[in-house]
């Protein structure tokens, strides 16, 4: 007689690689992943906040071959046109959850197939109360690099990937700043290959990644850099 382990579905989702378990572990639990200093203006009332998330989309079974999905925003849309994010926006009113909004987004800005992600948790949301909006970052992982694309070039301009560690990566330190704006610090820079400019929002997101991978943040002795007026709109 065959026990009843062994006739249990075997799961299809391949194993999650140990670097990734901790950071796991605190997006499945909802933690905060970015901590923000209140802000001295007036928040908006709950009702008129608006829902958005982001998929931090990490591939690879090893920190040697990890890397994270990035988008430069499409030159011609009016908020933060050029600037590098991740994918992400606005939820929907037939989204079920942040976590359908995240690969909504991801799926109608770069092609991603849903079913090629194990998603595995979202974080806390974030406040961000200057623009009446709070956004989940929601964390996924596939053992391989799928292959995406623009599919609208008004929004999305290119799709990159950032490398976790290595030459050029985000964890190199030839390519680590803090940020200034107007002299006040801003938080990390990433200046990585093929003009790929990350900071503000998404930089502090790639941060506090990979600290829960257990790489090193940008350190505060890090060289300082004013971010050009080019990178601000």
């Amino acid at each position: 007689m065959r026990d009843e382990a062994s006739l249990a579905t075997p799961d299809p989702r391949p194993a999650l690689p140990g670097f990734l378990t901790r950071l796991a572990d605190r997006a499945r639990h909802g933690d905060v992943l970015v901590h923000r200093n209140a802000d001295p203006r007036t928040p908006p009332t709950p009702e008129r906040v608006r829902r958005s998330a982001v998929l931090i989309l990490i591939t690879g079974t090893g920190l040697d071959d990890a890397q994270v999905v990035l988008e430069e925003r499409g030159h011609a849309l009016r908020s933060q046109p050029g600037q590098f994010s991740l994918p992400g926006g606005g939820s929907d009113p037939g989204d079920r959850d942040d976590v359908h909004t995240a690969l909504r987004e991801a799926q109608e800005e770069t092609g991603l197939d849903p079913r090629g992600v194990q998603v595995l948790g979202a974080f806390e949301p974030i406040p961000m109360p200057w623009r009446a909006q709070q956004v989940t970052p929601v964390l996924g992982w596939s053992p391989t690099t799928p292959p995406l694309g623009v599919q609208d070039p008004i929004e999305v301009e290119r799709v990159v990937w950032a490398a976790l560690t290595g030459g050029g990566s985000l964890a190199d330190p030839t390519h680590r700043r803090r940020g200034l704006l107007g002299g006040q610090a801003v938080g990390p820079v990433f200046e990585l290959p093929e003009d790929a400019f990350v900071w503000g929002f998404t930089a502090m997101i790639l941060e506090q990644v990979l600290v829960g991978v257990g790489l090193d943040p940008v350190p505060p002795d890090s060289p300082a850099l004013e971010i050009p007026a080019s990178r601000r709109r």
